[in-house]
């Protein structure tokens, strides 16, 4: 097989089957809905092993391993394993206004250790001792090949995929601190969906696609992509300047207006309204 069925969406994710050892990458074909309960996956080999290679090409010409199951009897985990979590901060200027901040001439850049991930359902326990911590809702690109010096005419060429995340972030360390690795860096602090979209090289997302947030059910953020103050192809053109990027590398794009404080017993999700995404959703504790 060397493409895609026209209506076919590729997803890839990372499980572990019930009392087995490891995670194994696994892939799921839909006819465009995100992979639900009933959903096969089945084990691949890793599609970003090579650096220079093509993720959705190899993950749609691997042969299946062992592991087949629905999707309901795995254990599934964060989707990759980056390198690194690349973050921009204020990229869309009433979310820079609502926080009382200027919006940056250049895009303003933040590590997450990837440690901080985790897949849409898993508990993330909120630390103690804050007065506020906020959920952002935010577009996650996933890095496909090994890029550096990229322009920004080339940069979907080494996009690999998407998936919607939340930069979750404590607004007392990010204050105290001014910088912000703690701020942004705890455990749990990146929830991911379960599952990232691959996309062919070349693929553009559509600019009035909305990245939506909710809070216990009730609408927090929503704005499309073409808010963004820097969008995706500067973006991945002005990292790349700076450092090299490796395959299953995250770049969280930014998050409108509209944060939310959590509490414990509160439930977020993000979506993207108008390119199907698995969903994210996070229970807080």
């Amino acid at each position: 097989m060397t493409s895609a069925g026209n209506d076919e969406v590729l997803w890839l994710g990372r499980a572990r089957a019930p009392g087995a050892a490891g995670a194994r990458a696994v892939r799921v074909r839909t006819r465009g809905a995100a992979p639900g309960p009933g959903d096969i996956a089945e084990e691949i080999d890793d599609p970003f092993a090579d650096d220079d290679g093509d993720p959705w090409q190899r993950a749609v010409d691997a042969r299946p391993g062992d592991l087949r199951a629905r999707v309901a009897e795995l254990e599934l985990l964060a989707p990759v394993r980056p390198s690194k979590v690349i973050c921009v901060g204020r990229n869309f200027r009433a979310h820079a206004a609502e926080l009382g901040n200027e919006v940056p001439s250049e895009p303003l850049l933040f590590f997450k250790p990837p440690s901080c991930l985790v897949p849409s359902g898993q508990v993330v326990h909120l630390p103690r001792g804050y007065e506020r911590i906020d959920m952002e809702s935010e577009l996650v690109l996933v890095v496909g090949r090994k890029a550096s010096h990229v322009s920004a005419e080339r940069a979907f060429e080494h996009v690999a995929g998407y998936a919607v995340g939340n930069d979750v972030s404590n607004r007392d360390l990010q204050k105290r601190d001014k910088q912000w690795t703690r701020a942004k860096g705890f455990d749990g602090f990146g929830p991911l969906g379960a599952f990232v979209r691959l996309t062919p090289p070349g693929f553009v997302p559509p600019a009035e696609a909305r990245i939506c947030g909710w809070l216990n059910g009730q609408v927090k953020q929503s704005a499309p992509l073409a808010d963004m103050v820097f969008d995706v192809p500067y973006l991945f053109a002005y990292i790349s300047a700076c450092m090299t990027l490796m395959p299953g590398d995250l770049i969280f794009t930014g998050t409108p207006e509209g944060v939310a404080a959590l509490q414990p017993g509160d439930s977020a999700r993000v979506a993207l309204d108008g390119l199907e995404l698995a969903p994210l959703v996070t229970p807080f504790a």
